[in-house]
């Protein structure tokens, strides 16, 4: 699908849709233990967790989608219900790395195999050790933490390198705990009591600051966010003061002028979702911007780093990518032009957002990717003002 923007002003106030991430989280542990979630997500992504939890009481094969979380949540916790595993995913998925799980089971004798976009796996997991990078995927240390409380010994599970994205374990923990699960974390390790089972629990998903990054960016008020989250994407919001922009603390949100005005230098380590609307704000202000620590940005959705520079080159931006970093020299004209989502749902709601700085239509093609996290994300940005057909 093809959408046309013809540039606009944008602004006015919106309910952030609920955590992704919090939704993922709060949706397994729900079907394990029992309880209600409210204001759970509802995209493509959400609705694979689902799925996947389906199957797992049936021991039918699943289906992750596009989902990384799913994939990473899901083959642990498999192995921990039962002795076998197969899941396929679709597009890139099942490119992504799997190397963690993988020395896993080679260290477990449980055998797999990965063909044809379907990992298979026979055995179980066993209480022990798990040593995992901390800088590949997050999702690895949440897909043990999910599954290992299940085991009848107790595990540990001890990082080889720092951990990146560590807001997203921290959500895990948080969840967890709701739902009657204990973790100890402890010198940078975490203790995981076995024998341990979920309980009901009342949820209710908070809104979602991943998403509030690109309509800040719009000039937005921000609403239905919780200013004390721990979720790691709250960080967008004092990244884009420090570039300027003005935005200010309302009762359950931010609002946002939508002008940065200042160039500056970024570590993404621990917000990588961040950087595609980071990007294309970056190239709207004079001067040089950097992004860097960026390498987990290649094994998305897209090769992140490569479609943000090839799509902002194409509006007329001047960008220098390196291999984890990005160097924007802003303030150029940026004119319109037929762009690609690269089938990312990211990459097609950060062209949303720059649009209003653009000379002439852009199109993205590739519109409906964003069905991914927020399927209604073009009615959201038309109520912001933005004009499409």
């Amino acid at each position: 699908m093809k959408v046309t923007i013809t540039p606009s002003r944008l602004g006015g106030a919106m309910v952030m849709p609920p955590s992704k991430s919090y939704s993922h989280r709060a949706l397994i542990c729900a079907m394990l233990g029992g309880g209600q979630v409210r204001n759970l997500g509802d995209s493509a992504d959400i609705s694979a967790t689902r799925r996947c939890m389906e199957a797992l009481k049936t021991g039918a094969p699943m289906d992750a989608g596009e989902s990384g979380s799913t994939l990473r949540f899901m083959i642990p916790l498999s192995l921990a219900f039962g002795d076998r595993l197969e899941i396929r995913g679709s597009r890139r998925l099942m490119e992504r790395p799997l190397d963690d799980y993988f020395r896993i089971f080679e260290e477990q004798g449980i055998g797999y195999e990965l063909r044809d976009g379907v990992l298979t796996a026979r055995g179980r997991l066993v209480p022990g050790e798990y040593r995992l990078r901390g800088d590949v995927s997050s999702q690895f240390i949440t897909g043990l933490l999910l599954a290992l409380p299940l085991l009848d010994g107790d595990s540990r599970i001890a990082l080889t390198t720092e951990l990146q994205s560590v807001g997203y374990v921290d959500m895990t923990i948080e969840v967890l705990k709701k739902f009657g699960i204990d973790i100890l974390t402890e010198d940078g390790a975490y203790y995981i009591r076995g024998g341990q089972k979920y309980i009901p629990a009342e949820y209710t998903v908070e809104g979602d600051y991943s998403q509030a990054g690109f309509f800040l960016a719009m000039g937005a008020d921000c609403r239905g966010l919780n200013p004390a989250s721990i979720q790691g994407d709250r960080a967008t919001v004092e990244v884009y003061r420090r570039m300027g922009m003005d935005i200010r603390q309302t009762g359950d949100g931010f609002a946002s002028d939508g002008r940065a005005t200042r160039p500056a230098t970024v570590d993404v380590s621990q917000i990588p979702d961040f950087v595609p609307v980071l990007a294309c704000v970056m190239a709207t202000v004079p001067g040089e911007s950097r992004i860097v620590n960026a390498g987990r940005l290649r094994i998305k959705e897209s090769d992140r780093l490569a479609a943000v520079t090839q799509e902002l080159r194409r509006l007329g931006a001047d960008v220098d990518e390196g291999g984890d970093y990005l160097v924007i020299h802003g303030g150029k004209p940026l004119k319109g032009a037929v762009c690609s989502s690269h089938n990312d749902h990211r990459i097609a709601m950060a062209l949303a957002a720059v649009s209003p700085h653009v000379e002439g239509e852009l199109t993205v093609d590739g519109a409906e990717s964003v069905n991914k996290s927020m399927p209604d994300f073009w009615e959201r940005f038309e109520r912001l003002g933005g004009k499409i057909r």
